[in-house]
C-alpha cells in the first residue's frame, strides 16, 4: 500500500497540528500565568516581613526571658528549705508550730502528708493538722499562714465548732502545703570498670 502525496500532506499537516496542540498544553501548564507569579510574590513578601519584624523584636524577647529567669529566682528562694521532701516536711510542722504560738492556737494532732512531684524540679510538701482554738485566733493562724516569707498554701480547711459552757470553741482541720526545689537527679551512666 503506497501512501499518495496527498496523504502524506494531511499526515504532516496533522502531526504538526497535533504537536502544536501539545506544545499549548504544555507550555500553560507548566509556565505559571502573570496572576499566580503576582500572588506568589505578594505572599513571599508579606512572608518575608512578618519575618523581618520577628527579628526586630528579639531583643524584646530576650529582655522578657531575663525578665522571667530573675522572677524565677526570686520566687525558688520562697520555696522552703530543704533538699527532701521529709526533711522540708519536719521544718514545715516547726513553722506551723511557731505560728500556732503565736497567734494562741493550741495544735491537737500532726500529720505529714505524701509529697506530691509537681513540674521538673518541684515538690510539694503537705501537712495536716487538727487545732483547737476560738474563731479569733484562727484569723489570726491563717493570716500568718497567708502573711509567712515563703510560699504556703492553704489546700482543705474544715471546722467543727461546738459551745462549751459559755463559750463557743472550734476545732479547724487543716492541711497546709508548701514547695520544695529538689535537685535534679544526674542520669545513671555506666559503672566504672576497675582498671
Amino acid at each position: 500500500m503506497k501512501i499518495t502525496t496527498r496523504e502524506k500532506r494531511v499526515l504532516f499537516a496533522g502531526g504538526g497540528l497535533a504537536v502544536a496542540i501539545l506544545g499549548w498544553y504544555l507550555a500553560t501548564t507548566l509556565v505559571p500565568s502573570q496572576d499566580d507569579l503576582s500572588s506568589s510574590l505578594e505572599l513571599k513578601k508579606k512572608m518575608l516581613l512578618r519575618q523581618k519584624e520577628t527579628l526586630q523584636e528579639e531583643d524584646a524577647y530576650k529582655a522578657r526571658i531575663g525578665q522571667y529567669e530573675e522572677r524565677l529566682k526570686t520566687d525558688l528562694q520562697r520555696c522552703l528549705p530543704g533538699s527532701n521532701p521529709s526533711s522540708a516536711g519536719a521544718e514545715l510542722l516547726k513553722v506551723l508550730s511557731d505560728l500556732a504560738a503565736q497567734s494562741g492556737v493550741s495544735i491537737q494532732q500532726k500529720n505529714i502528708q505524701k509529697e506530691q512531684n509537681l513540674q521538673d524540679n518541684l515538690t510539694k510538701v503537705s501537712v495536716r493538722i487538727e487545732t483547737s482554738c476560738s474563731p479569733e485566733q484562727l484569723v489570726q493562724f491563717l493570716s500568718a499562714v497567708e502573711n509567712y516569707d515563703k510560699f504556703l498554701t492553704l489546700d482543705e480547711l474544715t471546722i467543727n465548732g461546738f459551745r462549751i459552757q459559755r463559750r463557743f470553741e472550734i476545732r479547724p482541720a487543716m492541711t497546709v502545703s508548701g514547695i520544695i526545689a529538689v535537685p535534679e537527679s544526674a542520669p545513671a551512666g555506666k559503672p566504672a570498670s576497675g582498671q
